[in-house]
């Protein structure tokens, strides 16, 4: 079977992978944090004219069904180091409130890793090949509230992991 494949995005990008994260922080593109807006108008009130059937509506966005795709391209698997990439989204422009977990997904070796009844081996499994490809589903809609903007969290145990990650949108069936 074939691999999916998907079409890149300058502007849907959350990590350009230039740069390695060896601590917490947000995904970056170009030196500077990484946030997605996926469109919208959360929180404004549009006046309509007189004649409208009402006075004013507030337009929100679509639940959008996606794909983070990450392509490691380094990570450190020493001891117990384990990393995560989270998908936070917001309706904050700079994410300064009210985030939500959008998706995630983690890797990492050793005990600390292990859930229950796991295999206590490094993910990826054997020798670390530069571009695996990972795919992380998620929407942009938690609680029936849609988020419209999107960044990606590196956190965990740290060495080293270089990432480039980047959206795009599902089709609708």
């Amino acid at each position: 079977m074939a691999r999916r494949t998907y079409a890149f995005d300058v502007n849907m990008q959350l990590d350009d992978g230039l740069t390695a994260h060896a601590g917490a922080g947000f995904g970056t593109v170009g030196g500077s944090q990484s946030i997605v807006d996926l469109g919208g108008n959360q929180g404004i009130t549009i006046t309509l004219p007189s004649i409208s059937d009402t006075a004013s509506i507030t337009p929100q966005q679509a639940r959008i069904d996606a794909v983070c795709v990450v392509q490691l391209t380094a990570i450190t698997l020493a001891g117990s180091d384990i990393y995560t990439l989270t998908l936070v989204g917001s309706n904050s422009p700079s994410l300064a409130s009210n985030n939500v977990n959008l998706g995630a997904m983690s890797w990492g070796q050793a005990a600390a890793f292990a859930y229950p009844n796991a295999a206590v081996t490094a993910t990826p499994l054997g020798t670390f090949p530069a571009g695996w490809q990972y795919e992380i589903l998620f929407t942009n809609e938690v609680q029936n509230t849609p988020y419209e903007y999107v960044s990606a969290y590196f956190s965990g145990t740290f060495g080293s992991v270089t990432a480039k990650a980047y959206i795009c949108v599902l089709p609708r069936e």
